[in-house]
């Protein structure tokens, strides 16, 4: 091999030299704090994505968070289930339309449920928003009230839902019950797991919304249930209520006109047969029944509980038209039928709700860049 001769280097090429090696070293340290970069931007927006993103809160109830995964997740699923249960309704309609002139009517009614949920689609994003408040405001009550679900108790509420009881009726109950005797045979054990593995099979695939998810959607409708029942059992059986009758007349002359001949002596329940307009109660003399505050339109409640047993309103104009009103009697503390009693209780709920929206540390962070890419409608597979 050839000796390598000995170069002696002058101090311009070794000043050339060494700026050549800092300007290699300067290129390499920048070619690599970019590839760094790249790297970390990179590496941050897969976090991001995958890691930050869908832990990023949607609303935070009294500390607790729906986070964005989970949110969308849900919205997937409302828009699933919506879809099956269109596509159920078309099918009727379908079968109905085959039946001619007779099946107008509710070939018609079918239309109508379809059109307003296909409207109610459009506000699944928001309506999850609040849907998933409440049940954080449920959750957090429940907390503080000791309630709680047992996963028997969502199993059961499961299987009920899918058409699977555990101890179906005999025919003897439903002679006990009255009711005719059903010739389908009880779901068994077996075709409840048929149809419902296949069920949520369907639905993760369309949704990402896992079995899991849908045991705890139920658990939170099941505690909501416990704690409505409490609150219902805190409103009173009675109140204070009115009986009276009244005629209805579509303008302020007519009822003048009636008001004259009540003033003339004429008996009140025959002018509410030949004049009132409300035919759910005219041919009773305008007999609505007792009914406690809450139960009419705020104008003829004022001018009803203003009056004494015996008396008679002047004109009372409400949305409905014009009014005469008579009150037959009333009672500081009567007890309330089904229908005022249950309506006592849901606007007690209702109030409930509105309280705690005002009492509980609420922070909203939903927008519209949070709403997930509505997928193409997938069929169940059952």
């Amino acid at each position: 091999m050839a000796k390598m001769p000995n170069v002696t280097l002058n101090r311009k090429q070794l000043s050339r030299r060494e700026k050549e090696t800092r300007l290699n070293q300067r290129l390499i340290i920048g070619t690599a704090a970019v590839l760094a970069l790249v790297v970390i931007v990179l590496g941050w927006g897969v976090v991001d994505q995958f890691v930050l993103r869908p832990r990023r809160p949607v609303v935070v109830v009294a500390g607790e968070k729906v986070h964005l995964d989970q949110y969308q997740k849900l919205v997937r699923y409302r828009r699933w289930d919506y879809r099956n249960y269109i596509n159920y309704l078309e099918s009727q309609r379908m079968q109905a339309a085959a039946g001619g002139e007779d099946s107008a009517f509710l070939v018609q009614y079918l239309e109508q449920q379809i059109q307003q949920l296909q409207m109610q689609m459009a506000n699944i994003p928001s309506q999850v928003v609040e849907e998933r408040i409440d049940d954080l405001i449920v959750r957090h009550e429940a907390g503080q009230r000791g309630l709680a679900v047992t996963d028997e108790e969502v199993q059961e509420r499961i299987e009920e839902q899918f058409g699977y009881l555990r101890n179906p009726p005999t025919p003897a109950d439903a002679d006990e019950a009255g009711a005719e005797a059903v010739d389908t045979p009880p779901m068994t054990y077996e075709q409840y797991v048929e149809l419902s593995q296949g069920w949520f099979t369907a639905m993760s695939e369309a949704s990402g919304f896992t079995q899991q998810d849908f045991e705890q959607l139920i658990e939170g409708a099941l505690l909501r249930e416990k704690l409505e029942e409490q609150l219902k059992a805190d409103v009173p059986t009675t109140s204070e209520q009115v009986h009276a009758r009244h005629i209805l007349v579509e303008t302020q002359q007519e009822a003048e006109e009636v008001l004259a001949r009540l003033n003339a002596g004429e008996p009140f329940e025959a002018l509410a047969i030949e004049m009132s307009l409300d035919d759910s109660n005219k041919d009773e003399g305008g007999d609505l029944g007792w009914f406690p505050r809450g139960y009419m339109v705020p104008e003829f409640e004022e001018a009803t509980f203003a009056l004494e047993p015996g008396e008679i309103s002047d004109v009372v104009e409400t949305m409905f038209g014009y009014h005469i009103i008579k009150v037959e009697d009333r009672d500081p503390n009567r007890v309330m039928d089904e229908y005022a009693l249950e309506q006592a209780q849901y606007e007690a709920i209702e109030s409930w709700f509105s309280a705690q929206r005002e009492v509980l540390p609420i922070e909203r962070h939903w927008d519209m860049s949070m709403v997930p890419e509505d997928r193409a409608p997938v069929p169940a597979a059952w």
